[in-house]
């Protein structure tokens, strides 16, 4: 084949629970700033909590540990603040009330009308984070909540529909792209050191139909069949309707690297809302091969390499590629033809599913040369293109490898396209 190119935290006063409240999807972030949620923000350099005005222009009060609360020039008493006690904050604009630990160092809770959010802490945040989908389109909100391990009996089919789950993949160092003599190489794989400085979330799974239904409302998939659908991968689905326009066209002002903006109808517009987690995206291209390799320097996240191009047992016991019943499609058919059911195959040793093949996952960076020695990459500046990883069923054992690169038009839809999601933390 060719290439195209809930979480529910108690808190310790009354009864109260904390839920997550859907956050906004801020237009802009400060550098440096590790957390914002209207009409909040917090820096993690020094420390400071803000207020800042409704039109979001101007900072007007802070709050600093050791100095207490100080109103900041140009601000008016008409607007914001009517209340504090050093414990108690109340904002006559949003009517939110907000509370502090008595280290007065962090905003632990924030309520805004009717509910409770806990405010920028992980909170006992675990290796599983699990967002319930279960309220649909319509819900106001998407409980959040963490778990230490896999169940007992592994992932249900809840876990892939109305539950979608992540895994923390921790910080470090790798090796990137692929050796000179590795079976199958491409030539834009240039073997690289990077060193990720931020733990981050990653999908177990790629977004399934039912995931995708449950979010955006619509089916947008070529292997519709109704009996099969839901726990295969979402496909036919662009980079702009996963997260800069679901009109599938440009949103000048979601503009990667320059910012890590989302379009508030897209499909992490509406997670990042709905959950309050506010970093919600796709992963970069280089928090998805250090994720899919787990440590691993082989060809597949197995521990194995490739003994054929195209037609390869190693690779058919990770993932479904078109040797192993890709090759035998049609809209309609089974889950043993076409795209697989997502969790088919065996996992890497991170518990990620479907790295190989299946479909290819898209990646934040526009496809471009690979640098040298690197931290935290975020891809080239600007590009026509979005990278894309893994492989899928439609192609051959060797484009389904660790480094293997692919990269497609942000508003093309294709059935052997798909994605996962990943939140960095601060």
């Amino acid at each position: 084949m060719m290439k195209t190119r809930t979480r529910s935290v108690q808190m310790g006063f009354g009864m109260l629970a904390a839920i997550w409240l859907a956050g906004t999807v801020q237009a802009w972030q400060p550098a440096g700033w590790v957390y914002m949620d209207w009409p909040w923000a917090y820096d993690g350099t020094s420390g400071d909590w803000h207020w800042f005005s409704a039109d979001g222009t101007q900072w007007m009060y802070d709050y600093r540990p050791g100095a207490g609360w100080s109103k900041l020039p140009q601000s008016s008493l008409t607007h914001g603040w009517s209340y504090w006690d050093g414990a108690w904050a109340y904002d006559g604009e949003s009517s939110g009330w907000c509370w502090r630990n008595t280290g007065g160092t962090q905003w632990v809770v924030n309520m805004h009308t009717s509910q409770w959010s806990l405010f920028g802490q992980e909170a006992a945040a675990g290796v599983y984070l699990v967002v319930d989908l279960s309220g649909g389109p319509d819900a106001a909100s998407y409980p959040v909540s963490y778990r230490e391990d896999v169940p007992a009996g592994g992932w249900t089919s809840e876990h892939k529909t109305f539950k979608l789950v992540l895994r923390k993949i921790p910080a470090g160092t790798f090796a990137m792209g692929s050796p000179a003599a590795e079976l199958g190489r491409s030539i834009d794989e240039d073997l690289h050191t990077v060193t990720l400085t931020k733990d981050f979330y990653l999908g177990v799974f790629e977004v399934t139909q039912r995931q995708w239904e449950l979010v955006m409302g619509n089916k947008p998939s070529y292997f519709n069949n109704s009996a099969f659908y839901p726990m295969r991968p979402v496909e036919t689905v662009s980079t702009y309707e996963i997260r800069e326009n679901p009109a599938n066209s440009d949103d000048p002002l979601v503009n990667w690297p320059a910012n890590r903006v989302v379009n508030a109808s897209s499909f992490m517009g509406k997670l990042r809302a709905k959950t309050g987690l506010t970093t919600f995206d796709l992963p970069t291209e280089s928090q998805w091969e250090y994720a899919c390799r787990a440590g691993t320097a082989t060809a597949l996240n197995s521990g194995k390499n490739l003994t054929s191009e195209e037609s390869c047992p190693n690779m058919a016991e990770v993932g479904r590629y078109w040797g192993n019943g890709g090759s035998t499609y049609s809209q309609g058919c089974a889950l043993n033809a076409g795209s697989a059911m997502v969790g088919s195959y065996l996992p890497n040793v991170w518990g990620l599913y479907d790295t190989h093949g299946n479909v290819w996952e898209l990646c934040l960076d526009c496809y471009g040369t690979y640098p040298g020695v690197v931290t935290d990459p975020a891809g080239v500046a600007s590009g026509r293109t979005r990278v894309e990883r893994g492989g899928s069923w439609a192609f051959d054992a060797k484009d389904c490898r660790s480094a293997s690169r692919n990269n497609n038009w942000p508003d093309d839809r294709r059935s052997h396209i798909g994605f996962r999601a990943a939140r960095t933390l601060p």
